[in-house]
């Protein structure tokens, strides 16, 4: 790995950005298990309460958390810059983004006007807290790289993204839901995937994927001209929405071209690393990108037919391409973590980062995430199958959930015994 231009003394505590990484799953789990539960023919509308509430429990529950738990750790790291409190900023924002997003959940399938109309405040001030925290870190940073660019964007997105979302569901839970609400959905739609995680995600692949996977850097071009043309674009698409909603294709099709480059870019990165042996996270980096390909086709059909396809491209652009690359990089981030704060305060004998994960359950877990993005694309033609799906997403997302532990008590068990070397003596000398 290739450390060069990192801040790694700026690093918050570990379990700042762990508690949001560990967390991730468990919703997930809680998606698959109303999945279960429900009426398969319920998920048929994306304006269901119930496909309301599972879709919100992947998006904040499952990528947000990733997300944000990304942005507490590669911030310090990457800029040199620290969030202030980061720990009491961590702490209560995971607790109300959390508590938040079970209430709204509640909330809408109860019917519960008072718990739904109670949710968006305890989320918008779960957010607020968190993101006015980077915000505030970010105005400090001096040198702006590719990568930093991007998490300021991604931030910028992410704050539209909660605004518009705390105003759907205040106007939910008054019962003043419009037809022009449904505009405001879609955007709201697009920014938080294409904007909040499409945008994170180009940028931090800038930085990672030559750092972990020891690949050429991206062209100089791609790492300026990216995530640039998504914030025109997504800009372009709003406005169009707004104002000629007939023509917003158009500026779809832009969009499509920029991720689909992008994607193309990851599998080529892929292909020229190194090191040619794959481990489980180039396998969720392949398989992000493809689902990428498939999901934005998919999607720029959807405007030509008749036939109700939102499940379709939300499983696709959602699960396959954003949730694929994110526990790829869960897979990586933790090990990482885990290693670079032990070896920081002198603890040598520690297993390696390709150590902490147990590789064949990484390759069950993805078999079955796998499997299950296959079952929930068939759901828009056989909503049954959506059973099939719900099962076999739950066990992989509890196996997911036991290897990150699993890693992250190494941390715990090597504090236990005395560190190899006195750091803080060779810090003071």
């Amino acid at each position: 790995m290739n450390f060069t231009g990192l801040s790694l003394d700026q690093a918050p505590p570990i379990s700042a950005p762990v508690r949001f990484f560990l967390t991730a799953p468990l919703f997930a789990m809680v998606a698959s298990i109303l999945m279960l539960l429900t009426d398969a023919t319920l998920f048929s509308s994306r304006y269901t309460v119930e496909s309301i509430s599972v879709v919100h429990l992947f998006t904040i529950g499952f990528m947000a958390m990733v997300m944000l738990g990304a942005l507490q750790q590669m911030l310090p790291v990457l800029a040199g810059v620290s969030i202030p409190k980061a720990s009491l900023v961590a702490t209560s924002a995971h607790l109300l983004i959390s508590g938040g997003l079970l209430l709204m959940v509640f909330g809408l399938l109860t019917s519960s006007a008072t718990v739904t109309l109670v949710a968006p405040f305890v989320l918008g001030m779960g957010f607020s807290i968190l993101l006015g925290g980077i915000f505030l870190a970010l105005r400090k940073v001096t040198f702006l790289t590719p990568t930093i660019r991007g998490m300021r964007w991604a931030l910028f997105f992410a704050l539209l993204t909660v605004v518009l979302g705390v105003f759907l569901l205040t106007a939910y839970g008054q019962n003043s839901v419009g037809s022009y609400q449904i505009t405001v959905a879609n955007i709201h739609a697009v920014l938080g995937v294409f904007g909040f995680a499409g945008v994170l995600i180009m940028g931090v692949a800038f930085q990672v994927i030559p750092m972990f996977y020891v690949t050429p850097a991206f062209h100089e071009r791609y790492q300026k001209y990216l995530v640039l043309s998504v914030v025109v674009i997504i800009a372009l698409w709003a406005l169009f929405n707004v104002l000629t909603p007939s023509f917003t294709w158009v500026v779809k099709l832009l969009l499509v071209a920029v991720f689909s480059g992008f994607a193309y870019l990851v599998l080529e990165k892929m292909n020229q690393r190194k090191r040619p042996i794959a481990d489980i996270t180039v396998y969720y980096w392949r398989l992000g990108a493809v689902m990428a390909f498939l999901g934005l086709i998919v999607w720029t059909l959807s405007d030509f037919i008749t036939f109700e396809i939102d499940g379709l491209v939300g499983t696709l652009l959602g699960g396959g391409f954003v949730m694929s690359i994110m526990m790829g990089m869960l897979y990586k981030i933790i090990p990482f973590l885990v290693w670079f704060h032990l070896n920081g305060m002198g603890y040598m004998s520690i297993p390696s980062m390709g150590e902490m994960v147990n590789k064949k359950w990484a390759r069950i877990q993805f078999s079955l995430f796998v499997l299950s993005l296959l079952f929930f694309s068939m759901t828009p033609f056989e909503p049954m199958i959506s059973k099939l799906g719900a099962v076999t997403l739950f066990v992989s997302m509890l196996i997911l959930e036991v290897n990150l532990l699993n890693a992250y008590k190494n941390y715990g068990q090597t504090l236990k015994r005395a560190p190899d070397f006195d750091m803080s003596m060779m810090q003071s000398a």
